[in-house]
């Protein structure tokens, strides 16, 4: 099936078989999912390279105030690419749209490159950033949703997401290595900018070499008030929900982590270091396991041990190796959480005859939406009460997943999706 049978209904043939889902393969050829591995890999380390601009910043003569305005309308295009993504895929294809995301970013790249001349280019860089990142977030998934069946996404789906949380782990340790290498910050984002465009190269391979794969048909894709609505009123609001609560409680203890670190005395950078390495390691090596788990039980599993840890971040009055039990704890619980909300979402849209595409893209930006959101009421709980007060809220919000949880396991009647 070609890409543009899947964008747009007007190009499909009136007597071609409508393809179902038992007929969609079980696995990728690795030949066409490395490639695309790689691109996300290198698309989230460019995105990743935001951690930077602080320190760039202050290599342009700017103060830290001029880096958060930078990010923030980032943010902005995050939210508003996310809304457009899927009308401009209906009209070019899914993956000419990541395709092109992939360019935004390498255009990203040099633009923040050029900001040593004109520190101005950096505001556009930070836009471009925003659009090419989200288009690329929100539209990959679907190149694995349209061609695999249901019980397997979930298993390519966490390796997708180890592969981009891999590459925004590495993103500044990286950009510092190549800095202190180079002596210069621009250097490393026209490294990117390079990097991005043979993403974009890897991505178009992969449409090629996935051209002749059987693959659902999916015409709405665009993300209309009508298909929202239709989506809400089913039970795939419950997984959208929990995935916004979830990255609230990302969110809401990474930004803050610093701030948590400094109450017990101990070292925040510990707690990225130790939560990027375990979450990576348990979404490559778990994978093919969570493809096959229940994924109800997985799910109030994986929030339980979310709460665990947040129970032990509480307790914990200094204590190091409880610091590192902790965040590996919230590395498995939260971490592996995403791919499973993610399947369990697009697998109950497509029983209930609810749009995937559009399930999928309103699920990433409920996840976009919390992980924005959330900052600003956890810094007025900070400010207010305290780090301990903004935990037990992240608590809170954890023991609401698990109950919404616990109801889907109970109203589910056909076991595993």
């Amino acid at each position: 099936m070609s890409e543009a049978s899947f964008s747009s209904p007007r190009s499909r043939i009136v007597d071609t078989p409508v393809i179902t889902a038992d007929q969609l393969s079980v696995r990728l050829d690795y030949r066409a999912f490395g490639p695309f591995l790689i691109a996300s890999i290198v698309i989230a380390a460019a995105y990743g390279t935001s951690f930077l601009l602080p320190d760039y910043m202050q290599a342009l003569g700017k103060d830290s105030e001029a880096a958060g305005f930078i990010i923030s309308t980032g943010m902005a295009a995050t939210i508003a690419c996310c809304c457009l993504a899927g009308w401009v895929a209906k009209r070019i294809g899914v993956m000419p749209t990541v395709v092109a995301a992939s360019v935004v970013m390498a255009l990203a790249m040099l633009v923040f490159a050029g900001a040593v001349l004109d520190e101005r280019a950096a505001y556009a860089g930070g836009l471009l950033m925003g659009a090419g990142w989200s288009v690329f977030f929100i539209q990959s998934p679907l190149q694995i949703i349209r061609h695999l069946r249901p019980a397997a996404r979930i298993q390519y789906l966490t390796i997708l997401s180890g592969s981009q949380m891999a590459g925004l782990g590495l993103a500044a340790p990286l950009g510092h290595l190549l800095a202190k290498c180079t002596g210069s910050m621009a250097v490393v984002y026209a490294v990117f900018a390079i990097a991005c465009a043979i993403a974009a190269i890897c991505v178009e391979g992969t449409r090629r070499a996935m051209l002749n794969l059987s693959a659902a048909p999916m015409p709405d894709i665009e993300i209309t008030v009508a298909e929202t609505t239709a989506l809400l009123r089913k039970c795939t609001a419950a997984p959208i929900g929990m995935i916004a609560v979830s990255a609230c409680i990302f969110s809401g203890l990474s930004t803050y982590q610093s701030v948590y670190s400094a109450s017990r005395h101990l070292n925040s950078d510990l707690f990225f270091l130790v939560f990027t390495a375990t979450s990576v390691a348990l979404r490559f090596s778990l994978a093919h396991v969570i493809g096959r788990a229940p994924v109800h039980h997985l799910a109030l599993t994986l929030f339980l041990a979310t709460g665990a840890s947040l129970v032990l971040f509480i307790v914990n009055a200094g204590s190091t190796p409880i610091y590192v039990a902790a965040t590996a704890l919230f590395a498995a619980g939260y971490g592996l959480s995403y791919s499973v909300l993610y399947g369990m979402a697009v697998n109950l849209a497509g029983d209930h005859g609810v749009s995937v595409p559009v399930t999928s893209q309103i699920f990433s930006l409920a996840y976009f939406l919390g992980l924005f959101g959330f900052p600003l009421l956890g810094g007025q709980l900070i400010r207010g009460f305290g780090p301990d007060v903004m935990l037990l809220t992240l608590l809170g919000a954890t023991a609401l997943n698990a109950v919404l949880a616990t109801v889907l396991r109970v109203n589910a009647t056909t076991g595993p999706l």
